[in-house]
């Protein structure tokens, strides 16, 4: 099984060169990340036994960002090491986890690669944040000795019917896996049908709901302009941007005060962003340069990680990825600062998060782009709304806190 995994995993690398070879031409940084996930980084010089934590990409190195406080509490005389897969995820990592001993990209998943950089960590555990089933990662740390564990595990509506369909292979990698650390009983219920042993499987809710919004990174001084009433829309994938653009230059006409910032999820997106804002005749601040705020109709926040602190300057925030097809994104940041969500009818890839909020009467659940001006102009119009969203938010959060301690229990539990 493995090594059938193996060919067909080298043959992708193979076809995918090309790909590769591409980005690196337009995108600095690119074959950095390629190299080193081929001949393995040069890390943990003394040889110490070190806690190995993966993360993919920025949610899950955001997520690792609120773990990693209490793992240095917990086991203080253990290294802590953290792999990437993308440069974006790098970027944010070495931004906002300064505090990890070693960064560095995750090895390609082939046998000698994976050695290699095992036996330079001297993992005493993997800890793979969200869903990143590497099989050969996975075997190899249960063979130096490791103890793996998945936490914050999730398995998307959309992910979930792919996983089905290789059940048969995926059962026998998940017997890789000594603990599964899930957010949802949704989430265990799939992993336990997709092979997890039962036994293996607990629910230990999400980390992001242990964020505090009082720790999050701050920008220098305010990103938006004082004295505005700020709407806040992070994530957003196409078309949403030109959609809140729409709806924005329909609501200022009777609120002259409102204030559009746009984070899109994707750094290819900025430009283009950009361009459809000035289009429409509206002056673009954009973040990345330092343009000032106050004299522009749009703030384009087209910077790296600083999304969940802008939410505290929001009066309204919208989260993407929900009025595109594409299952939603993380609404507990803006939650928790208190703020008034909305968001689309696609929250697959965050149902039972969503429905949390939804039961509580604590977010806003829109249909299309007329049912989002609607929602927002009345927010626009009432103050006491607005209190009572921010109240039930803040209150669904605190409720929902814990995930950080029952991971690190199990971590105890299973890696001394």
């Amino acid at each position: 099984m493995y090594f059938l995994y193996s060919l067909l995993y080298g043959c992708v690398l193979v076809l995918a060169a090309p790909y590769f070879l591409y980005r690196s031409l337009r995108e600095p940084g690119f074959w950095t990340s390629v190299k080193e996930r081929v001949t393995g980084a040069a890390v943990n010089p003394e040889g110490e036994r070190s806690l190995w934590i993966h993360a993919v990409s920025v949610g899950e190195v955001i997520a690792a960002g609120i773990l990693v406080p209490r793992l240095r509490e917990a086991f203080p005389a253990t290294r802590i090491a953290l792999s990437v897969t993308t440069p974006t995820g790098r970027k944010v990592a070495a931004e906002k986890l300064s505090s990890v001993d070693d960064l560095f990209y995750c090895p390609f998943d082939l046998s000698f690669i994976v050695r290699k950089m095992m036996t330079r960590v001297e993992p005493r555990a993997l800890v793979v944040i969200e869903t990143e089933i590497w099989p050969i990662l996975l075997r190899e740390a249960r063979r130096a000795g490791a103890s793996t564990v998945l936490v914050n595990g999730r398995i998307s509506d959309r992910s979930f019917p792919g996983y089905l369909r290789v059940r048969p292979f995926l059962k026998v990698y998940l017997r890789e896996v000594d603990r599964f650390l899930m957010q949802s009983e949704t989430y265990a219920r799939r992993i336990e049908e997709l092979g997890a042993e039962p036994s293996k499987v607990r629910v230990s809710g999400s980390l992001k709901f242990d964020a505090s919004p009082d720790g999050a990174a701050r920008p220098a001084g305010r990103v938006t302009p004082a004295g505005r009433r700020i709407l806040v829309a992070g994530s957003t994938l196409d078309p949403e941007e030109g959609i809140l653009l729409s709806v924005y230059e329909r609501l200022r006409r009777d609120a002259p005060n409102l204030f559009l910032v746009l984070a899109p999820r994707h750094v290819a997106r900025f430009d283009a962003v950009s361009e459809i804002a000035a289009s429409r005749g509206l002056r673009v601040a954009r973040r990345s340069r330092g343009e000032e705020a106050s004299g522009a109709d749009v703030l384009l926040l087209d910077t790296l990680g600083e999304l969940a602190s802008v939410y505290a300057e929001a009066d309204y925030a919208f989260v993407g990825g929900s009025l595109a097809s594409w299952g939603g994104h993380n609404i507990i940041e803006p939650a928790s600062w208190g703020k008034p969500v909305l968001f689309g009818p696609h929250m697959q890839n965050f149902a039972d998060v969503a429905k949390v909020f939804l039961d509580a009467g604590a977010a806003l659940q829109v249909k299309d782009e007329a049912d989002l001006e609607s929602a927002l102009r009345e927010l626009l119009a009432s103050p006491q709304r607005c209190e009572d969203l921010s109240r039930k938010a803040r209150a669904v959060v605190a409720a929902n806190r814990g995930a950080v301690e029952r991971t690190i229990a199990a971590l105890k539990e299973i890696a001394g």
